[in-house]
C-alpha cells in the first residue's frame, strides 16, 4: 500500500551520465601521476595525444624512471651485491668486495626515429659531449661487449670475403646526413 496520492514507478537509470569518461580518465590520470606515469601510458590510449604533448610525457616518465633505477641501485641492488661478495668471500668462492668497481645496466628506451637519432648520436660522439659508454648505456648495453662482438663481426666478414672472393658493401656510418652530403656533392 502506497500512501494517498504516491504512484509506483522505477528510477530511470541514467548512469553512466556524459560526464563518466572524463571522470575515468581523471582517476587514471591520479592513479598514474603517484608513479610519475603519463596518464596515456597508464591507460594504454594516445588518441587525444598530440605527437609533442606524448613525447614530452615520455622523456619525463623515461627520466623519473632513471632516477628510479639509481636509486634502486644505491639502496637495493649495490647492497645485495656486497652481501653477496661477503658471503663469496667467506666461502673462498670469490675474491672480490662490495666495492669492486662494477656498472648496472638497465633495459633502454628507442627512440621514435631511429635515423634522427643515429644523426644525434654521431654529432655528440664527434664534439665529445657522450661517450660510447653512455650511447651503449642508454640502451641497456654494455659498451665493451658491444665493441668486442663488432670487432669479431668485422674479422668475419674479412674472413669470408677473402675465403669466397666476395665483396660486402661497406656501412652508412653517418646515417641520414651521408646520404644527404653525397647527393650535395654530386649536385655542384
Amino acid at each position: 500500500m502506497l500512501p494517498e496520492g504516491w504512484k509506483l514507478g522505477q528510477i530511470q537509470a541514467q548512469q553512466p551520465t556524459t560526464t563518466y569518461p572524463e571522470f575515468k580518465r581523471e582517476i587514471i590520470n591520479e592513479m598514474a601521476r603517484s608513479v610519475l606515469q603519463p596518464r596515456n601510458i597508464a591507460a594504454g590510449d594516445s588518441s587525444d595525444y598530440n605527437y609533442a604533448s606524448g613525447r614530452m610525457d615520455h622523456q619525463t616518465y623515461f627520466k623519473a624512471n632513471r632516477v628510479e633505477q639509481d636509486d634502486g641501485e644505491e639502496w637495493v641492488v649495490d647492497r645485495i651485491l656486497a652481501a653477496w661478495a661477503q658471503e663469496a668471500r667467506e666461502r673462498g668462492l670469490a675474491a672480490i668486495s662490495g666495492r669492486t668497481p662494477h656498472t648496472w645496466f638497465w633495459d633502454g628506451t628507442e627512440h621514435v626515429d631511429p635515423l634522427k637519432e643515429a644523426k644525434a648520436q654521431e654529432t655528440r660522439l664527434k664534439n665529445n659531449t657522450t661517450t660510447l659508454a653512455d650511447e651503449h648505456g642508454r640502451q641497456g648495453n654494455d659498451w665493451q661487449k658491444k665493441l668486442r662482438q663488432r670487432a669479431v663481426e668485422i674479422a668475419e666478414v674479412k674472413k669470408l670475403e677473402k675465403e669466397f672472393d666476395i665483396s660486402f658493401a661497406e656501412p652508412v656510418t653517418a646515417g641520414v646526413g651521408a646520404a644527404a652530403d653525397t647527393a650535395e656533392s654530386d649536385e655542384e
